[in-house]
């Protein structure tokens, strides 16, 4: 045999054991985690709830949320919670355009059993998954308590999107609109609608759109109109808003109470955040009162979502982060209020 025959016979046999050792690791591999259904356990965090801003408030717990057989549970910016028989549901909005489904069951033991997770795309208003970040980059949620329609603010290509309700299946799963909004100024670059909620008002219901960069805006959804809202300055240097959320659709008392979350953000004491209670009155919104601090020993991150629910004795609070970890893993910190 030649030397270059005996080089062509050796790697022909090389490549030979290699597709059989390939099959064989095959037959009896375990199966791949992007092969399972997706689930979401919750990893109690260390901390503790500091001095209170409000002794009305009180910490309940935080979690790091761990996603299995999915890596797109990432750059969460805000959230949706309802009762459903013995558990809670979760939605919630992320960076990359795409809505997160998951439950809250208690384990009987002070935290939460793992869950199925369910990660669907947003849709642009022909039915297509958003091609670019610009596209994509979904910042704050809100919801219709009447029809159910969900709406969707974005600020790299500034938009607020709605998802309607309308017949059966999931609102997020159909077609998006683009709301012609009037009104509203363009926004600098990624400092633009991070929060947005659902105003129900006597004549024309609204959207209460609050801007990173600071300011506020109140869009009638009759005429898609948008009006700015004599609002507050933000608590103080380098602090931006990233949230809102009408604290109780169903009390009249408590209708356009507003949770604020605003985060602040420097390289040497690394992520605080900030949650106020404010107060819609015609064209003004008004602080009543600062709720938490989010500060060491309290978990510490970028928290960008808030929502409150209702509860036999006030309401409990939730707030969601777009994670400044490499790992990109959220952080759910729940509060307990009594008003």
């Amino acid at each position: 045999m030649g030397f270059l025959t005996f080089l062509c016979y050796g790697s022909l046999m090389r490549f030979i054991f290699a597709i059989l050792a390939l099959f064989a690791t095959s037959v009896h591999a375990e199966p791949l985690p992007y092969l399972q259904k997706p689930t979401v356990s919750f990893r109690a965090l260390k901390g503790a709830d500091p001095k209170p801003v409000n002794p009305k408030v009180r910490y309940v717990a935080g979690y790091e949320l761990e996603a299995h057989g999915t890596s797109e549970l990432v750059g969460l910016s805000d959230l949706h919670i309802f009762s459903e028989g013995d558990m809670l549901k979760v939605e919630a909005v992320s960076d990359f355009g795409a809505m997160a489904q998951f439950e809250l069951k208690a384990d009987g033991k002070g935290g939460y059993l793992d869950s199925p997770l369910e990660i669907d795309p947003l849709l642009d208003g022909e039915g297509r998954r958003f091609a670019y970040k610009e596209q994509a980059d979904s910042e704050g949620m809100t919801i219709d308590p009447l029809t159910q329609d969900r709406y969707v603010s974005f600020e790299g290509n500034q938009r607020v999107m709605k998802f309607a309700a309308a017949g059966k299946g999931v609102p997020w799963k159909r077609a998006g609109e683009t709301l012609p909004l009037g009104g509203l100024p363009n926004f600098p670059p990624n400092l633009g609608m991070e929060g947005v909620t659902y105003i129900q008002e006597p004549k024309d219901d609204a959207l209460l759109i609050g801007v990173e960069s600071g300011g506020f805006w109140r869009c009638g959804l009759a005429l898609n109109t948008c009006t700015e809202v004599h609002g507050p300055a933000t608590p103080g240097f380098l602090y931006m808003m990233t949230s809102l959320a009408v604290v109780d659709y169903n009390d009249p008392r408590r209708d356009h109470d507003v949770l604020g979350l605003y985060r602040y953000y420097d390289p040497i004491t690394g992520p605080r955040n900030l949650l106020r209670l404010l107060h819609l009155e015609g064209d003004t919104l008004s602080v009543v009162s600062d709720m938490v601090k989010i500060t060491p020993p309290l978990p510490v991150d970028n928290f960008e979502g808030v929502a409150s629910l209702k509860t036999a004795t006030g309401y409990r609070i939730f707030l969601v982060s777009d994670s400044l970890k490499e790992d990109g893993k959220p952080k759910l910190l729940v509060f307990d209020w009594t008003p």
